[in-house]
């Protein structure tokens, strides 16, 4: 049983990471340990914080949620999602002594934790007994889970203050994250203090900063290089467990990524050379501390691929700003992506898909030709949408509850791609990428993990220039299944990346 486990957390008892790779169990095998030690008479409640995304699709939802399908039958639970509108259910025998579970996400713990030993802020009624119902639940005999714990790396946020608070008030606490490490070893400096602040054997982020960073750049203030990273792993490694899916788990294989190819319109083609341009010479002219806008800069390049062109702003003669609205500049990733479709539907007439798209304009193109197929389910995931919404396109991928008919659901990785289980599909077909490598490694393992029984295919459609010219696509494609983190990249990589174009 991993909360027993003598080999985790043994100097600092109370507190581990399992950062399983992503489609292993980290939740199933949190909730069988509750439930044992529930038995035990160890524990009495489970505080789990995760990301709004996940607290009732992959936790709390009573037909397809973790906690519905792990829970032990003879162990008496009392589940509650706390958020805006709370709601309870309870689950086996009727008993005076339940496992409760607190299920919230980061954004409303950040609104509802006071922060400060004096608050001035009128607090609603709400807040309060929100507050005071976290706090009475929190004790020596609660776990406090820290689901995608990335989301607690930066030591400034608000949520990690507030979660940090919560974990000082709980008796034991554990770290789940598939990709702990996203961006940059800073993001291990506040998931290891929350564990426990004595791991590290620093006094706070800035003695982390000055014991593993090389300071450089402007006023030589910023990290340009790290050293002893293997000292932090040593430090960290009697709490976290990492397993991968190899090792652990009978799955069938992924396939080779296959690329399809998108050829540019003229017209399309002559405006991303333009901008192409104008990208390489400002990357031959930022400096380091521009580093960071050289991803943004590139994303207008790759919304052109993707047949569009958003977010830019028109300069008037007061000097004044305003948003123009979207630029429609051509349809050929679209055509290509249909194309395609309507062949898969017509080997299968059950056929299931999930498509990844960054950007929200592309995800209300297709769906919109989607919609027109006579008998396909479609749906979609993306930020912003009623609970409702994101319910349906759940469980049209979801492999207890998918219908017997052809399903497509279209959605943004950043707002599906943690912690989800659509294992219906065994065809993930990306129309364009987000920069980010946690994200990408994440989107796929929506379909590749338990419950998969087929070889789980990806394709990626890339763009190309009328005469086969290599375009952004195929620097970001390249670059995430060489498990590059573009968003590390210097303006330098950049420029070398796109000038092979």
């Amino acid at each position: 049983m991993l909360l027993s486990d003598p080999k985790v957390g043994r100097v600092f008892p109370g507190c581990w990471g399992i950062f399983d790779e992503m489609g292993v169990g980290k939740t199933k095998q949190l909730i069988d340990a509750a439930c044992e030690l529930h038995q035990r008479g160890e524990i009495d409640s489970v505080i789990v914080i995760t990301p709004a995304a996940c607290r009732r699709g992959v936790w709390t939802d009573e037909q397809m949620g973790e906690l519905r399908k792990h829970l032990w039958d003879e162990t008496p639970a009392r589940v509650t999602e706390l958020h805006g509108r709370s709601r309870t259910w309870r689950r086996g025998p009727s008993s005076d002594r339940y496992l409760n579970w607190v299920v919230t996400n980061y954004e409303y713990l950040r609104s509802v934790v006071c922060l400060k030993k004096r608050d001035d802020r009128p607090a609603s009624d709400k807040r309060r007994q929100t507050e005071e119902l976290l706090l009475t639940v929190c004790g020596p005999r609660t776990i406090l889970v820290i689901d995608e714990s990335s989301a607690v790396k930066s030591h400034r946020a608000k949520q990690t203050k507030a979660t940090n608070k919560l974990r000082k008030l709980c008796g034991r606490v554990v770290e789940f994250n598939g990709t702990p490490i996203d961006n940059s070893p800073a993001d291990a400096y506040s998931q290891a203090a929350i564990l426990d602040p004595r791991i590290l054997g620093v006094k706070d982020f800035w003695h982390f900063l000055g014991r593993y960073a090389v300071k450089g750049g402007y006023l030589n203030k910023e990290v340009v290089a790290w050293h002893d990273l293997d000292d932090i792993r040593q430090k960290l490694k009697p709490y976290v467990l990492r397993r991968e899916k190899q090792d652990c788990l009978d799955l069938p294989p992924e396939l080779e990524p296959v690329t399809l190819t998108a050829t540019l319109l003229p017209e399309t083609w002559r405006m991303y050379k333009s901008m192409r341009d104008d990208f390489l010479t400002w990357l031959s002219e930022a400096t380091l501390a521009e580093a960071a806008q050289a991803g943004v800069r590139a994303m207008r390049l790759a919304q052109i691929t993707s047949g569009f062109l958003g977010g830019v702003k028109e300069t008037a003669e007061d000097g004044s700003e305003k948003d123009l609205p979207d630029q429609l500049l051509g349809s050929e990733k679209l055509h290509v992506a249909m194309s395609w479709i309507h062949e898969r539907l017509e080997e299968d007439q059950k056929f299931k898909l999930l498509i990844w798209c960054r950007f929200r304009h592309e995800i209300a193109r297709l769906s919109e030709e989607l919609r027109r197929i006579p008998g396909l389910e479609v749906a979609n995931i993306w930020g912003g949408q009623t609970r409702d919404e994101r319910a349906r396109a759940l469980h049209l991928l979801d492999p207890g509850l998918t219908p017997d008919a052809p399903v497509v659901v279209v959605g943004t990785p950043a707002a599906g791609a943690l912690g989800l289980n659509l294992t219906a599909s065994h065809h993930i077909l990306r129309v364009s990428r987000d920069y980010r490598l946690a994200t990408f490694l994440q989107g796929n393992a929506r379909i590749h993990r338990t419950g998969q029984t087929k070889p789980c295919w990806y394709g990626d459609i890339v763009a190309e220039g009328p005469r086969g010219q290599r375009t952004i696509d195929h620097v970001i494609t390249q670059a995430l299944r060489d498990k590059q983190n573009l968003a590390e990249w210097t303006c330098a990589a950049w420029r070398a990346a796109v000038e092979q174009e």
